[in-house]
C-alpha cells in the first residue's frame, strides 16, 4: 500500500471518528452500539497504518486476495448491525402496542367517569 493511499484512509478514517464523537456529544446514539462502531475504527486504523497485518490473516485463513477477506468481514458486520436493529425495533414495536393499549383504556376510563 502506497504512502497516498495510507493518508488518505488515515484522514477519512479521522473524520469518521469525529463525526461517532459529535454523535455520542448530542447523545443521537446508544453507547451498546457506539462500542461496535468504536471496535471497528480501532481495527480500521490498524489495518490501515500495518496492511501486512490484515494480509498476513488473510494468508493464514487461506483466502486468495485480501480484499475478499475484507468484504467478508463487511457482511457480517452489517450482518450483526441489521440483527440488533431487528431486534430492538421488535422491541419498539411490541412497547407501542402496549402503549396504545394503556392508551386507550385511560380515555374509556376518562370518557366513562364524565358520563356519570
Amino acid at each position: 500500500m502506497n504512502l497516498t493511499l495510507k493518508i488518505f484512509l488515515v484522514i477519512f478514517l479521522l473524520i469518521i471518528t469525529i463525526i461517532l464523537l459529535n454523535t455520542i456529544k448530542r447523545k443521537n446514539i446508544s453507547m451498546k452500539y457506539v462500542t461496535v462502531w468504536i471496535f471497528t475504527l480501532i481495527l480500521l486504523f490498524i489495518f490501515a497504518l500495518f496492511p501486512s497485518i490484515l494480509i498476513t490473516v488473510s494468508n493464514f485463513f487461506g483466502f486468495e486476495a485480501t480484499s475478499n477477506m475484507v468484504f467478508l468481514i463487511g457482511y457480517f458486520m452489517l450482518f450483526y448491525v441489521v440483527f440488533n436493529q431487528s431486534i430492538e425495533l421488535s422491541k419498539q414495536k411490541k412497547e407501542i402496542v402496549k402503549l396504545i393499549q394503556e392508551l386507550s383504556i385511560m380515555k374509556k376510563d376518562e370518557k366513562d367517569g364524565k358520563k356519570r
